[in-house]
């Protein structure tokens, strides 16, 4: 059976059934109320469902050929407005909210898409500055000097002149080898014209794909709105532009195409994880676990399960992924709900593969390794955009492609100072503030990091304070909530189990790819009960979506309870008893807080318990242990935020004042002979002391002025 053509209809016909349409709904008292706002409002916009189900030959016929439906549209617009307002430009008519059938991803553009109406979504990459537009070009002829009025089609990078001095116009009729025509800028109709980029969405890609990129033009009132970083959906017409061919000056054009997209109507994602879709079935299966006990275990199982061993980090990853709830305090002040978290270990532990397989299974997540990221890649650039005669436009860096997502980071510590210290502001923050090449803008870059690092000497050294081998400052480590500190240490009941571990998925890994070359379907791989990747990644956009927990009672006691009882650790008990190391600051109770939040979060549950608080305190406790433990067993979060545990402070400050009193016996100077015989009264040996008036004198506290003499700086 032959399929029968669509019924083309003619442009009286359109115009018709466009003013049909918008008389007979409540568009026209929109259009009186957009008339009314005019020039703050241009834009009569019309539901794509609604117009289908009022008229479907019409909505056909606008996504097969848009331009002459579109061009139906507004001249209807134009008939029903009054015509005492006499606006001095037009109304425009704008169609969102396409069927999802026609939303075509960017890498999936072909040559039939061209000249049709369609959808496209993505991440704003760069946007360029507002331009003005010449849309109507205003020619004068040289022989007769008439005044013609000449179209010009809105994807076209130069000003077409008429072809000749047009009769109908009132002019000589000649053609344009035998006049010249001067361009008349002042009588020129012309439009707001603004260029973005924008690029596929990280989540939508897999394998290792390169995401695609593609030219929106703006015009009119949809300019001004969007800045690098949004995501959003644009709505409108993919039109093809002639390559220039040949040397520069000539017309001259290649038999390949540019594409671009012709904006219609844009939709704003503003809400996360909106474009994860999830069936009814995905659904009742993720509802089917609101409340159990067991999901939590079964979703750290499920977290690269390749991966053996590393239960107390993949804990902590699995509360990063829920995340806990961003809060606007009544005095504007925003607290982020995300988890920043460093993992720093040996070489060999599998860091990379964890971070990898995160960086797929989150929503929106983006990986980037330390070796080849800088400080514009990870935040902002400013780069020259050719089109716009050379002028700086807004690049969005990886922290801002990844709002609402997650930024894995790899191989941190290969990064240099410069770079690292441009994440501070985004990680507390979460905006990055660009002042650049003349722009100034903050854009958004609410995402948690999760980072990997090696130890300065590339391995822990056994029997040191891991936190003295952290190659990060301790500016940059204050802002992780959790500092993961993977060994390898051999130990025969570990290191059986891990082998076993290997092997069993190789044997496993074999057995799939002897499967796959014999023709059989392979088995899945994965055990009883967990959760495969995909669902795994909707299961985190779902809870993200629809639970906001809040702490009962009982969690809220078992929190205070916690921070007021280490607290307490660093209280003196008498006032000549040493100044005790702070075990914890208010850093680490907000972040409890985020993670008894993120644990409730994970169980799908409206409301966090003891059970989440106490899942946090363990997952804090044994930070805190790993990384925040100086000698003597005892709790020191000083190590971390300032690179200086509370004992060699409390000694460089007994030293310095030792120093300021041979100084004042010796105003020619003091030996460092002098300083070991008075430190010995204070208990410090001399390769301490040593070591200590080698600190001072880096930190300028001491200098030498002359071999073996020193003098104090102040």
């Amino acid at each position: 059976m032959a399929l029968v053509p669509p019924v083309v209809l003619a442009p009286p016909e359109l115009t018709l059934r466009w003013r049909t349409f918008l008389e007979e709904s409540p568009y026209r008292a929109q259009l009186k109320r957009v008339a009314d706002a005019y020039p703050q409002e241009r834009s009569l916009t019309v539901e794509f469902s609604e117009l289908d189900r009022r008229d479907t030959a019409l909505a056909d016929q606008l996504l097969q050929r848009p331009e002459p439906v579109l061009t139906a549209g507004q001249r209807a617009l134009e008939e029903m407005l009054p015509g005492a307002l006499n606006l001095p430009g037009p109304i425009h008519l704008r169609v969102e909210h396409l069927p999802p059938h026609e939303r075509v991803a960017i890498h999936r553009l072909r040559q039939n898409h061209l000249r049709r109406f369609l959808s496209v979504d993505g991440i704003v990459r760069r946007v360029s500055q507002v331009l003005p537009q010449i849309t109507e070009a205003v020619y004068e002829c040289s022989a007769c000097h008439t005044h013609l009025r000449w179209p010009q089609e809105e994807t076209s990078p130069v000003v077409e002149a008429p072809p000749g001095c047009d009769e109908d116009q009132g002019g000589c009729g000649k053609p344009a080898g035998r006049v010249r025509f001067r361009l008349l800028e002042d009588e020129s109709r012309t439009v707001d014209y603004q260029r973005l980029e924008l690029q596929e969405n990280p989540e939508t890609l897999r394998g290792g794909a390169h995401p695609e990129g593609l030219t929106v033009i703006l015009l009119d009132d949809l300019v001004g709105q969007i800045v690098p970083g949004t995501r959003m959906v644009a709505n409108g017409v993919l039109k093809g532009v002639p390559r220039p061919a040949g040397s520069r000056g000539s017309n001259a054009t290649s038999n390949v195409f540019d594409t671009v997209f012709l904006a219609n109507s844009l939709e704003r994602l503003d809400r996360e994880y909106l474009e994860i879709e999830i069936s009814e079935e995905e659904r009742k299966a993720i509802e089917a676990y609101r409340g159990d006990p067991s999901v939590f275990p079964r979703i750290v199982a499920s977290l690269a399960p390749s991966v053996a061993g590393m239960e107390p980090e993949k804990q902590a990853i699995a509360l990063q992924l829920f995340g806990g709830v961003h809060k606007d305090l009544p005095d504007g002040m925003r607290v982020r709900g995300d988890v920043h978290i460093l993992m720093v270990g040996d070489p060999g532990v599998a860091k990379s593969q964890l971070l990898r397989y995160v960086a797929e299974t989150a929503p929106r997540g983006v990986y980037t390794s330390g070796k080849g990221a800088t400080a514009a890649g990870l935040t902002a650039a400013a780069v020259r955009d050719d089109f716009a005669g050379g002028r700086w436009v807004l690049e969005a860096g990886a922290m801002v492609l990844a709002d609402g997502g997650m930024l894995c980071i790899d191989e941190m510590d290969k990064m240099s100072e410069g770079d690292r210290a441009s994440m501070h502001e985004a990680m507390e923050q979460q905006t990055v503030s660009v002042a650049k090449a003349g722009i100034t803008v903050t854009l958004r870059a609410r995402c948690p990091v999760l980072a990997a690092a090696n130890p300065k000497l590339g391995r822990f050294t056994p029997g040191e304070e891991p936190q003295r081998e952290l190659n990060l400052p301790p500016t940059l480590l204050s802002r992780f909530d959790l500092i993961l500190i993977i060994l390898d240490v051999p130990d025969a009941e570990r290191d059986q189990h891990l082998a076993e571990a290997i092997l069993a998925q190789h044997q496993r890994a074999e057995g799939r790819e002897a499967s796959r070359h014999r023709g059989a379907n392979p088995a899945s791989g994965l055990g009883s009960g967990l959760f495969s990747q995909d669902f795994l990644r909707k299961y985190v956009a779902y809870a993200k979506q629809r639970v906001f927990p809040t702490m009962d009672q009982e969690a809220y006691e078992r929190l205070k309870d916690y921070y007021t009882g280490m607290r307490r650790l660093a209280v003196r008990q008498s006032e000549g008893e040493a100044a005790r190391p702070i075990p914890v600051t208010p850093r680490q109770l907000e972040a409890l807080i985020r993670l008894t939040e993120a644990s409730a979060r994970s169980r799908l549950s409206a409301m966090a318990t003891r059970e989440d608080a106490d899942r946090a305190v363990s997952v804090v406790d044994h930070f805190l242990r790993r990384v925040a433990t100086v000698e003597g067993g005892q709790l020191d979060i000083d190590t971390i935020y300032t690179g200086v545990s509370s004992g060699h402070r409390d000694r460089l400050v007994r030293v310095r004042r030792l120093l300021t009193g041979l100084q004042s016996a010796n105003p020619q100077g003091f030996s460092l002979t002098q300083v070991s015989q008075a430190a010995r009264e204070h208990d410090l040996s001399e390769a301490e002391v040593e070591r200590l008036v080698g600190e001072l004198e880096r930190l300028n506290e001491v200098y030498s002025p002359r071999p073996g003499v020193y003098k104090m700086a102040h």
